[in-house]
Formats: structure tokens, C-alpha cells, sequence
């Protein structure tokens, strides 16, 4: 573990290695290619996949503003439209970022996609230079395709934990956190650099049109009655709830503790 400043040499980190991926926290020199870290912190190092010895890179730090830095993958709110773009908040107070409506799969320029203001999206930071508007995709770049990101349902819940925890839960393989939320119950999660988190347990935090659904395409032995479908709606949002509450928790305890936390969190839901 090292302690870095902006402007370090990382040379030792790189030396020998095939492929380095970069993190938050470190910049790379187009035309050298050298890469300095950008800002104070720990050095952190991992695999980059399971299939390759490829090293990933990131600084460790417990900064409150995020910035932007290229293929982070964050949670943005929309804000407005603007020509063929909408505008996009990332933080709280920060300045807005923009996303193309070109920037999904298959977009046209007749077939648009139709955000509404206070709607959220996961994205990739696309392009961040200091002298121009920070740009967000919506798709897999290397696929062309959806590849997760998009339009986040809105019955999942979406809130905010420390962005070094947020990158503790993308980037660390050995983070127990979600594994141990996984033997609990079945989820859905997208994870922003930027310090959101939406998560969706069953069905979430809206079930009517999930009711509808089931009487109108089931059969008749499937047809819930209303008594049913409020007991699963409201285990769904307190799952959902509680599944929040332990990920918030976890920011302030040790691995040791997640068990323990666990079970306060989902105490009486299930």
C-alpha cells in the first residue's frame, strides 16, 4: 500500500505489464502515454478480469466531489434538454454533464430516445477534458449495445453512499459486501463511481403495473387476488429498503461486520 501524490512517478506499477486499465484518480498523457495520478490518495492495484493478468489502477481516496474521468461508469439524473442533448447532474452542486441522444443503441435521428426531467441513467463517462463539457454514452462501446446501461427503472431505489466505498464495491473482487447480500436475497444493482447506488429487490418499489401484468397475461389459477399482491408488493419494497439500508451501513464497518449488519438490516422483512 502506498501513499500517492499528484504527479508521482507510477512507472514501477507499469513496468513489465502487458495492459494496464486505468481508475479514478490517474491520467494518462495522450501522445506518451505516461500516466500520473491526478490526485492524493492510496495507490490501489487488482486484476483487471479473472481471463487476463491485466493490472487495474486507481487511487483510494475519501474526496467529496467527484470528477469526471474517462469510462467511469456513474448514475446521473436528467435535468433538462438542449438541442439534441440532455443535460445530466452527476453531483449535487456540480456542474451538469451532457448526454447525446445519439449516444444509446440504435438511436436516430428519428428514433430518439424520450427522457423526462428527474429520470436517472447509467453511463459512461465518454469524454472529460478540462476545457469542455464533460460527455456521458449510454452503451457499450466495445458491443455497440445496451451492455447495462440506460434507463434505470424507477422502481428501483436509488441513494447515495462515499465514493471510496462506491469504488470498494465496483473494483475490489475480495469486497464481501454484495456476496452477502446475495445469500440473502435476489437483486438488481447499479453501482456509480460518482456515489449513487440503485438497487431493486423482486419487484421493486412500485408493483401496479407489475399486478396488472400478472392477471392480464396469467391464468386463472394465476390471477393474484388483491390480498396476495399487496403482501408481495410490500415485501418487495421492504426488501428493496432494507437491502439499501445494509449497503449504506456497510460504508462504516469492517468486513467482519457484514453479517452482523445484515441481520439488523432485514430484521422483521423476511
Amino acid at each position: 500500500m502506498s501513499i500517492i501524490l499528484p504527479g508521482d512517478s507510477l512507472a514501477s506499477e507499469v513496468e513489465g505489464q502487458a495492459e494496464i486499465t486505468i481508475g479514478p484518480g490517474i491520467y494518462k498523457y495522450p501522445k506518451s502515454h505516461q500516466i500520473i495520478p491526478s490526485q492524493a490518495g492510496i495507490l490501489k492495484s487488482t486484476s483487471a478480469s479473472k481471463k487476463s493478468n491485466d493490472k487495474l489502477l486507481y487511487i483510494e481516496s475519501n474526496s467529496k466531489r467527484y470528477i469526471p474521468q474517462v469510462n467511469d461508469l456513474v448514475i446521473g439524473y436528467i435535468t433538462g434538454v438542449y438541442g439534441d442533448f440532455f443535460k445530466v447532474s452527476l453531483q449535487n452542486h456540480s456542474a451538469p454533464v451532457q448526454l447525446s441522444m445519439m449516444a444509446f443503441p440504435n438511436a436516430t435521428k428519428k428514433n430518439r430516445p424520450n427522457l423526462k426531467v428527474d429520470q436517472a441513467v447509467y453511463a459512461r463517462v465518454s469524454e472529460a477534458l478540462p476545457d469542455i463539457d464533460t460527455e456521458i454514452e449510454c452503451f457499450d462501446p466495445e458491443t455497440g449495445k445496451e451492455g447495462g446501461f440506460g434507463l434505470l427503472d424507477e422502481s428501483g431505489f436509488i441513494f447515495d453512499v462515499n465514493m471510496n466505498f462506491a469504488r470498494e464495491l465496483l473494483f475490489n473482487k475480495s469486497c464481501i459486501f454484495l456476496e452477502k447480500l446475495a445469500s440473502r436475497c435476489s437483486f438488481e444493482i447499479a453501482i456509480g463511481i460518482n456515489g449513487r447506488v440503485w438497487i431493486k429487490c423482486g419487484n421493486g418499489l412500485q408493483t401496479d403495473e407489475f399486478v396488472s401484468e400478472k392477471n392480464e397475461n396469467g391464468d386463472e389459477d394465476e390471477i393474484m387476488t388483491d390480498a396476495a399482491a399487496a403482501e408481495i408488493s410490500l415485501k418487495d419494497m421492504r426488501m428493496t429498503l432494507a437491502a439499501a439500508q445494509y449497503l449504506k451501513s456497510c460504508q462504516y464497518v469492517s468486513t467482519e461486520e457484514a453479517s452482523t449488519e445484515l441481520k439488523k438490516a432485514f430484521r422483521g422483512v423476511l
